[in-house]
């Protein structure tokens, strides 16, 4: 039970990349799945986000690792990665590997919360596309700041599927 618990614990509280940390936790590539990508007006912000909701997934055994929600800040985030990032539909943690991005991330909440109040970075309840054996799904949510920036170019909320834990747990 206690590797279950720390492995939980880790993922929440890091500020670590977390597809590398998901990636090391199932012993796998995984691919991200963009569901949908689109502007959204957002009162009292500077500018129009896009606002991103993907899955991060490990196809080989159909497994859904985790359910994102983004809002990405265009006028905070490098153009290069921006526009990389909309056209081919990367995920985010790809993309900043794959160019050597460096940034900074600050965990705003996290813990675990009942599914039946899952919500966006707008408040909006929201439905999961994983079934999970747990009532309470573990969840981080954080910001994520570049170089030259003072406000965050990405706001994230990660659902994690907890059965990813017990199967790790499981095949130990």
């Amino acid at each position: 039970m206690m590797k279950f618990d720390d492995q939980i614990d880790q993922l929440l509280n890091s500020d670590n990349k977390t597809t590398e940390m998901l990636e090391k936790l199932i012993g796998k590539i995984l691919t991200i799945k963009v569901l949908s990508q689109r502007y959204k007006f957002v009162k009292n912000t500077n500018g129009i986000p896009l606002y991103r909701e993907s899955l991060v997934t490990y196809p080989e055994e159909n497994l859904v690792v985790s359910h994102n929600f983004v809002l990405l800040y265009p006028k905070y985030i490098p153009t290069f990665l921006y526009y990389n990032m909309i056209w081919k539909k990367k995920g985010i943690g790809h993309l900043l590997n794959e160019h050597n991005v460096k940034t900074n991330r600050r965990i705003t909440r996290n813990g675990f919360i009942d599914r039946n109040k899952l919500t966006n970075l707008f408040s909006e309840p929201v439905q999961i596309s994983f079934q999970s054996k747990t009532v309470y799904i573990p969840f981080k949510a954080y910001n994520i700041y570049f170089e030259d920036y003072k406000e965050p170019g990405f706001m994230i909320i990660e659902y994690f599927n907890s059965d990813i834990f017990s199967r790790n747990q499981n095949s130990a």
